[in-house]
């Protein structure tokens, strides 16, 4: 049996492969959260405060901040700050992939059924 997978016409060493399952494991436990799910959704298209997320995101303000506290652990969003406000964007790219395919399997009108 061979140690390697084909992935899009792509051939995967199944022991290198092993070395990112851990990072792959915490990234999707990061998004296997309603709560920051919705955060990362409302954040998909523009940076927002915790303050205008509360428009977005049916929990209160601590919750959002301790979510987006793990969120920035993660470096899933980054900062940035305007006087006191502090606003968060998506920071990595995979995450607004993932994102996006997200929204487009669960949340888009289409005929994918």
């Amino acid at each position: 049996m061979t140690d390697n997978l084909a992935v899009d016409d792509l051939s995967v060493n199944m022991s290198e492969m092993a070395q990112y399952t851990m990072e792959a494991e915490l990234y999707l436990k990061q998004l296997a959260n309603k709560t920051r799910l919705m955060v990362l959704c409302s954040l998909m298209d523009k940076e927002l405060s915790v303050t205008q997320m509360l428009d977005h995101v049916d929990v209160s303000q601590p919750v959002i901040s301790q979510h987006l506290a793990l969120l920035r652990e993660s470096k899933m969003v980054a900062t940035r700050r305007d006087g006191q406000t502090i606003y968060y964007r998506l920071a990595d790219e995979r995450v607004k992939q993932t994102i996006g395919l997200l929204h487009k399997f669960f949340c888009a009108q289409n005929d994918l059924t």
